[in-house]
């Protein structure tokens, strides 16, 4: 599956079964001990390859994936993240040049003031907690109302495009892009995915796949982060993990 680089990397090539389609993902993962959110730059690539599998067989019936650059609907939505995600974004802000940094948490603070000046910032930190899915849709819905844009979201296109989450990644539509901008009106027709790598990250909070679902919105991320900082020494054999990872996924132990 793999084999080490110079850069303390190692080169991981699978090609497996996801449902009725055959995913193939080549991507560097760290070879020695690391954090799951060392990995997730794998982890965008294994979606990629997912999501490119589920873009094929969609053409393959006649539809046609509408998403272009310039078109933000969906980055006003709750958009879900995993932990190691969050401590991933906390950590790319934390680099960017001063002056983008400042205005970048800016936009992180003024989301989460105009929730709670709508009344929604409880119910939104709630939100993944939620099981009932309709109360979710509602909550989501009512989030979109408030037309407020991800922190990343630049001249309406994804300014961390290459690091965004994987959610974003897989989230596709083959309507009308005027669709995505009222929702709940219905009419949104999103690609369907063989498997959500997503939803597998979701689980491994703990490294092993077998814990609890646990995310959050992006927006709470920067918050979280900064509350949890012992996530950031955890330490995993990156290869190992990478292929924990894929087994879940593909339904294996």
């Amino acid at each position: 599956m793999s084999s080490p680089k110079p850069d303390g990397r190692a080169a991981c090539e699978l090609r497996f079964r996801l449902g009725r389609e055959t995913v193939y993902v080549r991507a560097p993962v760290p070879a020695g001990p690391s954090r799951l959110a060392d990995v997730l730059p794998a982890l965008g690539a294994l979606t990629d390859s997912v999501v490119a599998a589920a873009v094929r067989q969609a053409e393959r019936q006649g539809r046609t994936v509408s998403c272009r650059k310039g078109c933000g609907a969906c980055c006003r939505q709750p958009v879900p993240v995993a932990q190691a995600e969050a401590m991933a974004l906390a950590e790319l802000v934390a680099v960017l040049p001063p002056a983008r940094q400042t205005a970048v948490r800016e936009r992180f603070a003024d989301g989460l003031e105009r929730l709670a000046a709508a009344g929604l910032l409880d119910a939104v930190r709630q939100l993944p907690e939620k099981p009932d899915d309709e109360e979710r849709r509602e909550l989501g819905l009512a989030y979109f109302r408030q037309g407020i844009p991800c922190p990343f979201l630049e001249d309406e296109a994804c300014s961390i495009h290459p690091q965004r989450p994987l959610a974003c990644r897989e989230y596709l539509v083959t309507s009308p892009p005027a669709a995505c901008s009222e929702p709940d009106r219905g009419g949104v027709e999103r690609l369907e995915l063989p498997g959500k790598v997503s939803r597998a990250l979701y689980a491994f909070g703990d490294g092993s796949g077998q814990g609890p679902v646990r995310w959050m919105p992006l927006l709470l991320a920067l918050e979280w982060a900064g509350a949890h900082p012992d996530l950031a020494r955890r330490r995993y054999s990156g290869p190992e993990l990478f292929e924990r990872f894929v087994r879940h996924l593909a339904g294996g132990s």
